[in-house]
């Protein structure tokens, strides 16, 4: 006759279930402050080491914990951020947070840089200055004429992105500053850009980027 061993009370009362986790969507309100994006999200009852953010260029994640509710939120963002530039301050369930928003002619190649600027430039006669742009597919180049007469080099502001160029010329007597955003039509490489200037033409020689550039070769 065979015995068959009951499971021991005890260990049934050792049992622990776990409580299930509720997920919410937190109350939060954000807005656009000049360079910055501000977020602000109410996470009543949780204590600050339960809180768990993440941020990406354009991403931010947040979780955060108490008792059977986890609060989270997602936001994609229709901008781009500084991941690395990212300021916090929470109090009594309050999360106030501050990215500062990505600024790519922070990140361009500067060819001519102006060495005084002033403050009143915002109230200068702006004008879109004439240009011409030539491709060379054989040599890899983009060349662009950029007529600003009157302007001295010392005045001519000039950065580099891979998609285009930012140019910033003043004629301070004049109350006159040419500026143009313009695209080279396809993608160059910001650090082989060059430029001349001589008598208010600007010539700017870019170099396209090929994709094979960066590749690595690979041994048989």
């Amino acid at each position: 006759m065979a015995i068959v061993q009951s499971p021991e009370t005890d260990k049934k009362m050792e049992e622990i279930k776990e409580v299930p986790k509720y997920k919410v969507t937190p109350n939060y309100g954000a807005w656009l402050d000049e360079d910055k994006f501000v977020l602000e999200v109410a996470l009543p009852g949780v204590a600050k080491e339960k809180v768990q953010m993440k941020a990406l260029e354009d991403y931010f994640s947040l979780r955060a914990d108490r008792d059977n509710i986890i609060y989270t939120l997602d936001l994609d963002l229709n901008f781009k951020i500084e991941p690395g530039k990212v300021t916090t301050k929470y109090a009594e369930g309050l999360l106030h947070v501050e990215f500062e928003r990505y600024n790519p002619l922070q990140h361009a190649f500067t060819v001519f840089e102006r060495k005084e600027k002033n403050a009143e430039e915002e109230n200068y006669y702006k004008v879109f200055p004439g240009m011409y742009r030539h491709t060379d597919f054989s040599e890899k180049k983009v060349s662009v004429e950029v007529s600003i007469p009157g302007v001295k080099q010392e005045d001519v502001d000039l950065k580099i992105l891979p998609s285009g160029f930012h140019l910033i010329a003043v004629r301070p007597e004049d109350k006159m500053v040419y500026r143009a955003e313009s695209s080279f039509g396809m993608e160059v490489v910001p650090e082989k850009t060059t430029a001349e200037y001589f008598n208010g033409l600007l010539k700017i020689h870019a170099h396209i980027r090929d994709p094979l550039d960066d590749a690595k070769e690979v041994a048989l």
